[in-house]
C-alpha cells in the first residue's frame, strides 16, 4: 500500500465520478488557457504591442509578460468552492 508523506494512504486510485470529472474539468481549463495566451502573445507580437511604461523595450518581451500574467490568472481555483457551494444548496433542496 502506497503513501504519501509517510503519513496518509495513497487515494488517488479510488476517486469518485465527481473527482473525476473535476480534474478532466481542470485540465480542459488549462489546455484552453494555454492556447488563449500563446494566441495573444502572437498577435500582440505580430502587431507590435510595446510596454506604455517602457517604449524601449521590444514588443515580446512585454507580451511574454502579458501572456504569463493571463496564464496565472487563468489557473482554476474557485471550482471546488462552486462545486461545494452548488452541491450544500442542493442538499438542502433535497432536505425540504
Amino acid at each position: 500500500r502506497k503513501t504519501t508523506c509517510f503519513c496518509f494512504p495513497d487515494t488517488s486510485a479510488n476517486q469518485t465520478p465527481l473527482q473525476q470529472n473535476l480534474n478532466k474539468l481542470g485540465a480542459r481549463i488549462g489546455v484552453l488557457a494555454i492556447i488563449i495566451c500563446i494566441g495573444i502573445f502572437i498577435i500582440g507580437w505580430l502587431t507590435d504591442r510595446k510596454d506604455p511604461s517602457n517604449p524601449d523595450s521590444p514588443a515580446w518581451l512585454y507580451m511574454i509578460l502579458v501572456s504569463v500574467t493571463l496564464a496565472v490568472a487563468a489557473i482554476p481555483e474557485g471550482i471546488p468552492l462552486c462545486v461545494t457551494i452548488s452541491l450544500s444548496i442542493g442538499c438542502s433542496d433535497m432536505v425540504q
